[in-house]
């Protein structure tokens, strides 16, 4: 019984550790070089296909009926607890084409599309 509780305790171990492979340092790191390959212009193929798959995703309706997406990249390791906004990356597509990426890009279209930022 005792070898049973070890081996279920050792799974959901592996299991936690699995979803958080992307956030390890070395994928933060391999992520903040990959950046450097990033043109204006690429296609979310092309990004994902740099980059690899984001760890986050956001997209937005226009209301001229253009579309606002941005893939959300960890770049810095912060032992938090959570991941704060500050230690990801934001790349943005309007209308599938790459257009700027960063904290301040991010922002600066939120803002300029009338989006609101929540704090996390």
């Amino acid at each position: 019984m005792k070898k049973l509780i070890y081996l279920f305790v050792a799974v959901i171990l592996v299991s936690g550790c699995a979803s958080y492979w992307n956030s390890l340092p070395w994928s933060i790191d391999n992520n903040r070089k990959k950046l450097m390959e990033l043109e204006i212009g690429m296609t979310k193929k092309e990004v994902i296909n740099v980059m690899g798959d984001p760890y986050n995703r956001e997209a937005y309706a226009l209301p001229n009926g253009h579309t606002l997406e941005f893939l959300i990249y960890l770049t810095k390791y912060t032992d938090s607890g959570s991941i704060p906004d500050s230690d990801t990356t934001p790349i943005c597509f309007e209308d599938g084409k790459v257009t700027g990426w960063g904290r301040n890009f991010y922002v600066e279209r939120k803002q300029r599309y009338e989006i609101e930022i929540r704090n996390r």
